[in-house]
């Protein structure tokens, strides 16, 4: 069986770099899904028995990258044009910016991680994906918790808003830190279903989800904006 323990979001940079100045240290060379993703995951994984053996799975995000990185680009592409590469100089922590499964690897260094690792692209609806790799794991005994990071950004601008997510699981039945219930994972179940109506973002289906459990459904259907366009998505739970 899989129970959440711990989840935890993360949508201000500047709280975390005066609320939380160790953690800043630790994120503040990275891009801001990044940044968000990794600070979430702190605020959870002192719930864990033991961060170093947790299987990690990070969600990339869907809009990558940062402003510096992006406006790098444009000079490269606009000097090409004028028949020259341009300016080529670039700070060397913004080459970081473009590392899908960063926010994956940086966790896992700090906590001395050498579980097992998934990191999936950022692409619409991998938040279900992430969710039924968790399930898989745990009730198959390979692990006894599992921590699922998500980062993303609305826009790959300056000031852009931004979310991290972080749950934590487990196969020991515990209260939900954040009501006191004991939630647990009874099932996701797909069916073919098109929908037009998707917005690629790594953390903002599972943050909608969060608010669900908080609200004590059972049976969450999936948005269709949260979605992977290509299906119906039913998280099945028990909240006791």
């Amino acid at each position: 069986m899989v129970y959440l323990i711990a989840a935890a979001q993360r949508d201000d940079l500047r709280v975390i770099r005066e609320s939380s100045p160790e953690i800043w240290r630790q994120v503040r060379r990275y891009n801001q899904p990044v940044q968000l993703a990794l600070a979430a995951a702190e605020d959870v994984i002192s719930f864990a028995q033991d961060p170093a053996a947790a299987a990690v799975i990070s969600l990339a995000p869907c809009q990558p990258g940062s402003a510096d990185l992006y406006s790098w680009g444009h000079v490269v592409t606009a000097g090409m044009a004028a028949g020259t590469l341009g300016n080529l100089r670039m700070n060397p922590t913004q080459t970081l910016h473009a590392v899908d499964n960063l926010a994956l690897s940086a966790f896992a260094i700090a906590h001395k991680n050498q579980s097992y690792c998934l990191g999936l692209g950022g692409a619409a609806g991998q938040a279900w994906c992430a969710l039924e790799a968790v399930q898989e794991r745990l009730n198959a005994g390979l692990e006894q918790e599992a921590i699922l990071i998500a980062g993303d950004q609305d826009a790959a601008t300056d000031g852009a808003p931004g979310l991290g997510v972080a749950l934590l699981f487990s196969v020991r039945p515990k209260p939900f830190a954040s009501s006191g219930h004991v939630v647990r994972l009874v099932s996701i179940i797909r069916t073919r279903e098109r929908t037009h109506d998707v917005v690629p973002h790594a953390a903002n289906g599972l943050a909608a989800f969060l608010s669900a459990i908080e609200a004590g459904r059972t049976s969450y259907v999936v948005p269709p904006q949260h979605t992977d366009g290509l299906s119906r998505v039913t998280v099945d739970l028990e909240i006791s």
